[in-house]
Order: structure tokens, then C-alpha cells, then sequence
């Protein structure tokens, strides 16, 4: 009995230093940590926007290409906006299709109208509800796709955050990890947030 009373006296417990020395690095790693955590998270997501991009521009080329087939497809521009799960593609300024619409070809369409189905075939189910872009045709080739989910609608000569993660990530998120951008939009040369414009 006594054996076990010294053993209760002899044993110990933390410190308020070793409590307070604990608590500090807890608190240190977590002040590294989290801001890490959301840096990559914004930086996947920033990365599936861009991703987002080049397949549109992939499927507008593809789109354009066999459109040629049948006519050259005379436009300066391709936009689509998805909703309600409707995805509805633009060609030009006038030529329209929605993927609830027949989208097969037809002997009777017209060059911009085969585009737009097969654009709209080929990126109904690619795109979430939310989506827009707007895409620079030239040449029936495209030049550069803006890609937003952010529910602002994308078009030519908008000022966009370009030039790598880096500068998106430090800026406002409107401008910054909620475009994706692919072609004319991306500089060659590297530039600052404030000088960087569509175009470039």
C-alpha cells in the first residue's frame, strides 16, 4: 500500500510551460498549414478553369473544321452559356442552338448552323450548369477561349487576370482563379497583373 502511495506522489503531469510550449507550435502549424490548404485548392481550381478552356477551344476547332466541309464558316466569334441544363452555343451573332434541339446534321443547314450543333453536341454534357465562354474565331480557326463559372459573362476585350496562377491567385477572385484562358489571352512574355489585358 505504501509502495503505491509513493508512486502516486512520484508521478507527474505536464507543466503550465509544456502546456503553453504544446498549444504555441499547434498553433504555428496551423498558421502555416491552412493558408496552404486553400492556395491549392484555389490552384486545382484555377487549373480545371484553364482545362475547361482548351477542351472548348478543341471542340470549337473540331466544330469549325467540319462545318468547312459544307461552306467556309465566316465568323469572328463563338459563345455558349449553360443553364438548367441547357447548354446554348452561338455561332457568330445570329446562328444559335440549344442541346435540347435536334442536333444531327442536316442536308438543308448552313455552314454556321453544322458548327453550332456539333460545337453544342460535343460540349453539352463536357460543361456544368453555370458555364460560359466566349471564344476569338480567325481564320475559321479559333484564337483564345475565356471560360468564367462565376455567372459574368466572358467577351472580347475584357480586362483578365493572365499569366500563370501566381498572379490570379493574388488577385481579385472575379478576375483571378474564376477565368479559365486559353490562347490569345495568355501572354507569351510575362507581364503584371495591372498591365495584362485580352489580346495580348
Amino acid at each position: 500500500m505504501l509502495n503505491k502511495l509513493m508512486k502516486l506522489k512520484n508521478k507527474k503531469g505536464f507543466t503550465l510551460v509544456e502546456l503553453i510550449v504544446v498549444i504555441a507550435i499547434i498553433a504555428i502549424l496551423t498558421a502555416i498549414i491552412v493558408p496552404l490548404v486553400g492556395r491549392y485548392s484555389a490552384q486545382a481550381r484555377y487549373t480545371t478553369l484553364n482545362d475547361a478552356a482548351t477542351t472548348v477551344s478543341n471542340s470549337i476547332n473540331n466544330g469549325l473544321s467540319d462545318a468547312n466541309q459544307i461552306g467556309v464558316v465566316n465568323i469572328t466569334q463563338v459563345t455558349g452559356a449553360k443553364s438548367g441544363g441547357t447548354l446554348t452555343v452561338t455561332v457568330g451573332a445570329s446562328t444559335s442552338i440549344a442541346s435540347t434541339d435536334t442536333l444531327d446534321s442536316v442536308a438543308g443547314d448552313s455552314a454556321e448552323l453544322r458548327a453550332a450543333k456539333r460545337i453544342c453536341a460535343s460540349l453539352a454534357s463536357a460543361l456544368p450548369d453555370g458555364a460560359q465562354f466566349f471564344a476569338a474565331i480567325k481564320s475559321s480557326t479559333v484564337e483564345g477561349v475565356v471560360y468564367r463559372t462565376d455567372g459574368v459573362t466572358p467577351a472580347d476585350g475584357t480586362f483578365y487576370i493572365v499569366n500563370g496562377f501566381d498572379n490570379a491567385y493574388a488577385a481579385d477572385s472575379a478576375e483571378g482563379p474564376a477565368v479559365g484562358l486559353s490562347g490569345k489571352y495568355i501572354p507569351s512574355t510575362p507581364s503584371s497583373p495591372s498591365s495584362a489585358s485580352s489580346g495580348t
